[in-house]
Formats: C-alpha cells, structure tokens, sequence
C-alpha cells in the first residue's frame, strides 16, 4: 500500500488533471482514468473522445492525467492508473521486462517525426558529433531515430542526443544549443517556416504507431467490457476527426493552443497517418520490438506477437465501426 501512495504522489505532483466530468454528469458511468504523456498529436483521439463526450456516449467518466513516461507504468502496474495512451518503446519495454501489460488499441500506423536542422547543415554526415535535440532518451523518437539513421547507413553513435521536453527542441534549435531537432507537427510546421532543414523524414523509414493505448493483463481478463468501451470511445473518435475537417481543426487548435492556419496544417499532416482500425499490427509491434533491439535492447530474445500485444477488443471494435477485419 506504501508503494501504491508513493507512486501516485509522484504522479500527483508532475501530472495535470485535465478533465473530470461535473457532479451532476457523473451519475451511472463507470470511472476510468487514463494517463497520457504530453499534449502532443498523438492524443488527439483521447481529447476528442473527451471534448465531443464521446467516453460519456459509452458509459464512462474518464479523468485524464498527464503523467512523465518514466511514472506512467508504474502507476499503471500499481493501479493508479488503469489504462495509459502510449503505445511505443518504453511501454514494450515495460513489458519485457516483467511488466504484465498488453499493447491493445493503435492511435496510428506510422510516425510523424522528421529530422529538422541548422540551414548550414547540408546532410546527416555534416550533423555527425553534432548535437540533436529529442524527447525522451530511449523512448520512441529516440529510438526510431537511430532505426531510420541506420537504414540509412549511419551508425547512431555518430551523433550527440539531448533530451529536451517537445515545447524546448524548437527555441533550442533556434539559438544554437543544438544543431538539429526531431520534431513533429506542430513545431515541424514552425521549423519548416523558419528555414531550417529537413535532413531525414524518420516516419516515412519506421513503420511503428504513434500512441495507443496500453492496459494490464488483469484489465483484459476482468475488465473486458470496459476496456471495450475505452477502446470504442478513442476509435469513434479517430473517425469522427477523419470524417469532419473544420470540427477537428477547432480541435486541434484548442488543443494544441494553434492559430488557425497552424492547426490546419497539422491537423493534414495528422489526417495521412491515422486511417487505420486501430488494431495493432504485428508489422507495427515487430518494428518496435526490432528498434529496442537495435538499441542494445532485448537482443538475447525472440519475441511474439502475444507477449506484447493482444488484439482481440480492438478486431471486435473495428468490426462493430464497420471496418473489414480479417
């Protein structure tokens, strides 16, 4: 019990409750809560099931906390939390290491992060023993950086890597305290703006999901009807926000804290990436289970599909929204 509190502390002190429905809204819905790593374009699905009630139209209250990667599975294996919005590296890697959690649900298909650097700067060998800014040293983008570096021939100890929060990277770039940033919309919109270099487009050379949705074993077995529900609520909303253009802008705006031409803009370049059914993919999780590897990570094991995902709500999801699932 020690541990649980210690956890939540933790969480209680680095993370932003962002949503709790009023009192008179709360009566006959079943209470979840999700934590999230960044308000960021990976969750924008979760803040559209929050904003447009779609959690509500499924029978949940759903109370969203921010929470640092490092605490979000530990509060997940203590139950602080009962579902966390990521799907990637480090809650693989949880997995791996003893954690019993299932990757369950796919935000996206594909990573939209690129490779932004000084004007100067004219490919990635003139970025070698250079400095490049990242969020999260082994997480996704760090990991999906060295793959695509890779792929293309360069070693990714060649490079200097600073961890940076994602609102840090751009100003950091821009006076020169690094020499190239990963980034993603909507800071890759301002990058390109300000006539820095795209070196390396990393989503189109790394085929792994851009958020999700992670839960424990125990949810899956005793809980399936509500992890249903959760599933159903964030993949009505990827819909709603491929269906409807101006609804998803204001969205993503608010969101995001965008002007109007900066939301569009991301909210384009989100739109190629999440026409998916949310179903995970064993080309997706083997890509990630192939870059922890490629990291150093794992390499003594041969992982299957099963150890890290399981697919089973999300197909019965999918096929109740009219997708054709095999």
């Amino acid at each position: 019990m020690k541990s649980r509190r210690t956890v939540w502390n933790f969480v209680v002190l680095i993370g932003t409750l962002v949503f709790v429905p009023p009192a008179g809204a709360q009566e006959g819905l079943r209470k979840v809560r999700i934590g999230y790593p960044d308000n960021t374009i990976c969750c924008l699905p979760l803040f559209a099931a929050l904003q447009w009630k779609v959690f509500e139209a499924n029978g949940l209250q759903a109370e969203i906390i921010q929470i640092r990667s490092q605490l979000a599975y530990p509060a997940l294996s203590s139950g602080e939390v009962q579902y966390v919005a990521g799907v990637g590296p480090s809650s693989v890697s949880a997995t791996l290491r003893g954690m019993p959690s299932r990757a369950v649900w796919f935000a996206t298909d594909e990573l939209i992060y690129s490779l932004m650097a000084r004007p100067n700067l004219q490919n990635l060998r003139d970025l070698r023993n250079k400095k490049i800014a990242l969020t999260g040293l082994g997480g996704t983008s760090h990991v999906a950086l060295q793959v695509a570096l890779e792929s293309l021939g360069e070693n990714p100890k060649n490079f200097v890597y600073i961890g940076l929060g994602g609102s840090q990277q751009l100003p950091a770039l821009e006076a020169g305290t690094v020499d190239a940033a990963l980034l993603s919309p909507p800071a890759l919109y301002f990058a390109k703006k300000r006539g820095f270099r795209d070196l390396l487009d990393v989503g189109s050379r790394v085929k792994m999901p851009l958020g999700g949705l992670t839960v424990m074993l125990t949810t899956i077995r005793n809980r399936a009807d509500e992890l249903k529900r959760v599933v159903k609520s964030l993949q009505a909303a990827k819909q709603e926000i491929l269906k409807s253009r101006e609804k998803s802008v204001a969205l993503t705006s608010s969101f995001l804290k965008l002007d109007r031409d900066v939301a569009e803009d991301t909210y384009t370049v989100y739109r190629k990436t999440v026409s998916g059914s949310g179903v995970p993919t064993h080309e997706g999780m083997d890509q990630i289970i192939k870059s922890l590897q490629a990291a150093g990570q794992f390499t003594d094991r041969k992982v299957a599909f099963d150890e890290v995902a399981d697919d089973r709500i999300a197909k019965e999801v999918a096929k109740e929204l009219g997708y054709k699932i095999p």
